[in-house]
């Protein structure tokens, strides 16, 4: 059996499609135009998509084969349409689309296009079966912040304009950087991330420049750098602010003269990349301060993009733990129980992403038969276990008054943000929204050191 999409605006050849698919064995899950499928396609996964061609009086059907592409990449898609021409059958081919159907078309062949597309679609996942769509499926939210970022992503992709991805740890600025190569024309193409802060200042030159056999002592053979490696595709510089000033003013030339030149030689090599350059640093302060080259900072700061915190956009809470839960349980409508999501909802989480994907790996592995429950939850955060300590009664039974209650929130969210930014106040003041002297205060106050 599989979860088929059906998008068709008539409503009796609507419900004629479903009953064929139900009784050849399918879920099938219809919607009456492309809105409510780009819904379905956001809030979950199919094994297929069937949609008209003709809708609303235009190619509707495009725009679904465009969003099939982008929301569900395992899904084959095919179009059925009764103003079948050459073209529209290239142009839907050319988008994605698997086949292409004439109407009428009978019970039989129906059965038989989904069964070719169903099979066509195992035989490659069985191919590579460790493949995720991760950085489609972590970029879910429906707030309006995150609406705003797809949008200028997707815009950002039409063109090869460099990138420059900002936010906290953990708000998925390489996923972001991910999901604008796979819908650029570089997705066929090489992407190649880059850890500025993991590789040692003494090695950074030969790792992305590379190097000519005996340039220096072990370069035993002619080696190409990460740009290069690049080629044709897309380069990530993640934690751009890391890089060595002295790799600084080469990486700029080789932006400008898109070329590189390998350590020990002479001659430039062409290179076609697009960068994007990621980091949680304020760059602007830090060209400020000398510590960032400004020429090298206009330069990747053509396009940016903010990537904002979770406790920001607390509302895509559910949908990023559902499609978090999806990739380990393998359910295609995870649930988790409404009092332990409403915790998950209250949490600080100022590891954003990246510490909500680790707390639900833990209550996974913590909880009975696989299923999230409050226990588990209640066992990780005992501080938080419930907001009955916040009422009068809860105060009298613990034996402190309010002020004490209120000290005792104060400093586990202040400690949580200094573990989070590595005992650095500045950060975590940002963190919470404080201003820097108001953090060194309570800190003082509360006999918190960095």
């Amino acid at each position: 059996m599989a979860k088929i999409l059906l998008v068709e605006d008539e409503a009796n050849a609507r419900r004629i499609l479903s009953l064929a698919l139900a009784t050849h064995g399918h879920d099938v899950h219809d919607c009456d135009g492309p809105d409510t499928a780009l819904q379905a396609m956001r809030n979950g996964r199919f094994d297929l998509v069937l949609t008209d061609l003709r809708m609303a009086g235009h190619d509707a059907g495009l725009d679904v084969v465009r969003m099939s592409a982008e929301y569900q990449p395992q899904a084959r898609v095919l179009l059925l349409t009764a103003y079948a021409s050459a073209e529209t059958a290239v142009e839907a081919m050319k988008l994605g689309a698997f086949d292409y159907m004439t109407k009428p078309v009978s019970s039989e062949e129906l059965r038989d296009a989904v069964e070719r597309a169903l099979a066509a679609s195992h035989q490659e996942n069985a191919a590579a079966p460790a493949r995720l769509d991760t950085e489609i499926e972590m970029l879910v939210g429906e707030s309006p912040v995150m609406q705003r970022i797809r949008e200028r992503l997707r815009r950002a992709a039409e063109h090869d304009f460099t990138l420059l991805i900002t936010g906290e740890s953990g708000t998925g600025k390489e996923v972001a950087a991910r999901f604008v190569h796979r819908l650029s024309r570089r997705r066929d193409g090489p992407f190649v991330a880059v850890h500025c802060g993991a590789i040692p200042e003494t090695l950074f030159e030969s790792e992305l420049f590379g190097y000519r056999r005996g340039s220096f002592t072990g370069a035993d053979t002619d080696r190409a750098g990460l740009i290069e490696a690049a080629d044709g595709g897309t380069l990530f510089l993640d934690e751009v602010g890391e890089m060595p000033a002295s790799v600084q003013v080469k990486l700029l030339r080789a932006l400008q003269e898109k070329a590189v030149r390998r350590i020990g030689e002479d001659r430039e090599r062409k290179v076609d990349i697009r960068v994007i350059a990621a980091t949680n640093r304020d760059l602007a302060a830090d060209v400020q301060q000398g510590n960032f080259r400004e020429d090298l900072f206009y330069r990747l700061n053509v396009v940016p993009v903010h990537m904002p915190p979770l406790r920001q956009r607390r509302e895509d809470i559910p949908l990023l733990a559902a499609a978090l839960l999806r990739r380990w349980t393998h359910e295609a409508e995870p649930s988790v129980p409404a009092p332990v999501m409403q915790q998950l909802m209250q949490l600080p989480l100022l590891g954003n992403v990246r510490e909500l994907e680790n707390l639900l790996q833990r209550l996974l592995a913590l909880s009975e038969g696989g299923r999230i429950d409050m226990e588990a939850l209640e066992e990780l955060y005992p501080a938080r276990r419930t907001d009955a300590s916040l009422t009068v009664e809860g105060l009298q039974r613990d034996g402190v008054n309010m002020e004490q209650a209120l000290e005792g929130i104060e400093r586990s969210l202040i400690e949580d943000a200094l573990r989070h930014t590595g005992g650095n106040a500045t950060q975590a003041a940002e963190v919470l929204g404080i201003s820097f002297r108001s953090m060194r205060y309570r800190m003082k106050k509360l006999g918190l050191k960095e």
